[in-house]
């Protein structure tokens, strides 16, 4: 079997990452002064770490410094793993820490792109969570994906069906502009919940989508429409989706024929690189040496 370092050094791709949690938990205790106790640890799902984002990490972001701070640690920590092509979000909340300034909110991430673009394609997507108030909402959506800066569009928060039905509209914006659609489901939530997601948005990509595996009939619906799970292993172990990595269905999805790619999510709370998801994907057996190559190129 190959090692850990033929991994590191092969040019990969990172298809599912927030760009606020994607660093090195080392990196973020020197930049923010605190440690975070007992950390990183498992955590009983998206409840604990949203618990976490509160108390922790939210509080120490306050600034549009701090936004292009953490923003860079996530980027300098994919470019360190051999990253050369990230999907990455940025909450659409943070232009309140760029004091409502639409041009320099647009103007820092573009100039993060340009800055790195020698080592590393940067496509940012604008991140909305559910929660969120309708009405900020509805004032900075459609001039953000207008703004040309953002590339895709992915919603997450809880993974909970009821009343998505107010966010089409967020999705006929990226189909008028031309984004590239995603949303997270299927971590948590069943395989229906998976193909409501995709059929009421019309989604080209699910983040996460492993609860697809609990049909067949799903799973044949996402080969069939050929809609890419972008999947994070080592996020679904730590959040407890699945019980261990042996557990997890990325094989029967893949066995399926439905698209895969391989993200780290968020590395600050999961602890663990691309490169490090696919040394233990192929040790454990769950893919091949060929498998993991393959999945490494996706762009």
């Amino acid at each position: 079997m190959r090692d850990f370092d033929y991994y590191k050094k092969q040019p990969k791709a990172d298809t599912h990452n927030h760009l606020n949690l994607s660093m090195k938990y080392s990196d973020y205790k020197k930049w923010a002064g605190f440690d975070i106790p007992n950390f990183p640890r498992k955590m009983n799902g998206l409840d604990e770490m949203h618990e976490i984002i509160g108390q922790y990490t939210r509080p120490a972001c306050t600034t549009a410094k701090h936004v292009t701070d953490l923003i860079e640690m996530s980027i300098l920590s994919a470019i360190e793993d051999n990253v050369v092509y990230i999907e990455g979000s940025i909450d659409i909340g943070f232009i309140r820490q760029f004091n409502g300034d639409l041009d320099a909110f647009l103007s820092a991430i573009s100039n993060i792109v340009t800055k790195y673009k020698s080592k590393i394609k940067i496509i940012p997507e604008l991140g909305i969570s559910k929660t969120i108030d309708q009405s900020f909402l509805k004032q900075w959506v459609e001039p953000m994906i207008a703004g040309k800066v953002f590339k895709n569009i992915d919603l997450y928060g809880p993974e909970v069906s009821e009343g998505i039905e107010q966010c089409v509209y967020i999705f006929k914006l990226a189909e008028k502009y031309g984004l590239k659609k995603k949303a997270h489901v299927g971590e948590f939530s069943d395989a229906a919940s998976v193909k409501y997601f995709v059929e009421m948005f019309d989604l080209d990509e699910v983040q996460h989508g492993i609860g697809a595996a609990q049909s067949d009939k799903v799973l044949q619906f996402l080969a069939d429409r050929k809609v890419r799970c972008n999947v994070c292993p080592q996020s679904n172990v730590m959040l407890g989706a699945v019980k261990d990595l042996k557990s997890h269905p990325l094989r029967k999805m893949m066995d399926a024929g439905v698209p895969i790619s391989i993200g780290t999510d968020d590395i600050l709370f999961f602890g663990k690189t691309n490169s490090e998801q696919f040394y233990d994907l192929v040790s454990e057996k769950i893919i091949t040496e060929k498998e993991a190559d393959q999945l490494m190129a996706i762009r």
